[in-house]
């Protein structure tokens, strides 16, 4: 499926020279925090709001083509979360669920709509570490360097360039469950 309402948000995000953005999808009586990312690959978050919150990623190609497959896995959390929320799921397709969500993106980006890091890690149920969403320090290797899951979570909530610091100097970002006020600078 192509998705118009994500390429207009792009063309705005880079006119402000922003990566992310972070906005609300209403689906019937279920909402949906999502983030839409431009750092490294195009990536499209959403995750239910609620008790038991449910975390959907999918990757959006640079044409903005996204696939409207889900596996059986993802399925069942998405009936289950329209479900809980009061939706009849009987006659439920993927592609107008998706149609909707492309419909609702909002087309202007916005300074105030580019999540904190922090923001990003709660949102981000495949993100390591997620009960330690604030940066502590750098922690330097000499025989090895960061975890692919390390260095995930590094360009997810900084971007490329902290990404590129962390490969370069072999360091891996170390977080915290306190914000102590630091930046990875």
């Amino acid at each position: 499926m192509h998705m118009i309402g994500l390429q207009r948000l792009a063309q705005s995000m880079r006119a402000l020279n922003v990566d992310m953005q972070k906005f609300l999808f209403t689906n019937g009586a279920a909402s949906f925090d999502c983030l839409f990312s431009m750092r490294g690959k195009f990536e499209l978050s959403l995750t239910s709001r609620g008790e038991n919150p449910k975390f959907f990623l999918f990757q959006i190609a640079e044409n903005f083509q996204m696939s409207t497959y889900l596996n059986e896995s993802s399925f069942k959390d998405l009936m289950s979360v329209l479900r809980t929320h009061g939706i009849s799921t009987q006659g439920f397709s993927t592609s107008r669920f998706f149609q909707a969500l492309n419909s609702s993106v909002p087309t202007q980006a916005s300074v105030e709509k580019v999540p904190t890091g922090r923001q990003i890690v709660l949102l981000r149920h495949d993100l390591e570490e997620r009960e330690r969403p604030f940066f502590d320090t750098w922690i330097y290797w000499k025989d090895k360097g960061p975890t692919k899951d390390n260095l995930k979570k590094t360009n997810t909530v900084f971007g490329p360039e902290a990404l590129a610091f962390s490969i370069k100097n072999r360091a891996s970002s170390k977080w915290s469950a306190v914000d102590l006020g630091r930046t990875w600078r």
